[in-house]
């Protein structure tokens, strides 16, 4: 269990894993954070136990409570570690397209 920022390991971090080190690193309470930010305490912890998104909202207001780039909170282990999946969509999405055009095209 990963008890403060020093500790994470950033190579397979989730978003919450990062806000519940920070937190934790700073002594900072889910109430005092939920109080700063506007989040519900349910939510918050949700997050950081990885039960539900964060989403782009709670990220930039998390981020600024920290002095963070959303972008830390949001891809802790940057863009490309999504490459698998958005692959697949990127794929299915070319197929669509294509389909589309041929009917447009007549």
């Amino acid at each position: 269990m990963t008890r403060n920022f020093f500790d994470l390991k950033f190579e397979k971090a989730t978003p919450g894993q990062i806000i519940k080190a920070f937190r934790k690193n700073f002594e900072i309470t889910l109430q005092e954070l939920s109080k700063a930010t506007g989040i519900a305490v349910s939510n918050l912890s949700a997050i950081e136990n990885d039960k539900i998104d964060i989403g782009v909202k709670r990220a930039v207001l998390i981020a600024a409570f920290f002095g963070l780039e959303p972008s830390l909170i949001l891809f802790p282990n940057g863009y490309e570690a999504y490459s698998k999946e958005t692959k697949k969509v990127q794929e299915a999405a070319a197929k669509i397209m294509s389909k589309k055009q041929k009917i447009a095209a007549g």
